[in-house]
């Protein structure tokens, strides 16, 4: 009974994370958003989670299973690696600098987001208790 219970949290988690990214899909097709559709499903996700519309309970199961086997996603990188060997030695130079600048951008972008976050967290809470 426990395993069925475990396998059927599992498929809920699966299914909720799917459906968030299906969900940002849909509407940066429709409203033109100029974001990934992960990006976007992250927000919509972490905004649900914090507004308690999605429980953590459901899916944390899935989250764990994913973690536990990220490795498994990027082997597929490591292969992509050998195989255009030739071109990433030849142009080394290029693939540095676009990685220093976007990492530093989205070190920057990130803290951006995470400090505007908090203040709304903070802004929600006071709202609440005020209420």
């Amino acid at each position: 009974m426990e395993k069925i219970k475990l396998i059927l949290n599992f498929i809920l988690g699966f299914i909720i994370l799917t459906g968030f990214y299906f969900v940002s899909s849909v509407i940066i097709k429709f409203l033109h958003v100029p974001l990934s559709p992960v990006i976007l499903g992250l927000i919509l996700f972490a905004f649900a989670l914090v507004e308690g519309i999605i429980k953590e309970e459901w899916i944390k199961t899935t989250s764990e299973f994913l973690i536990k086997n990220m490795a498994m996603f990027i082997v597929p990188f490591m292969g992509g690696l050998v195989v255009y060997k030739h071109m990433i030695m030849k142009n080394w130079l290029v693939i540095l600098v676009v990685i220093f600048v976007t990492t530093t951008l989205m070190i920057i972008i990130t803290g951006l987001f995470v400090e505007y976050g908090l203040k709304f967290l903070r802004l929600h809470k006071m709202r609440k208790n005020h209420d």
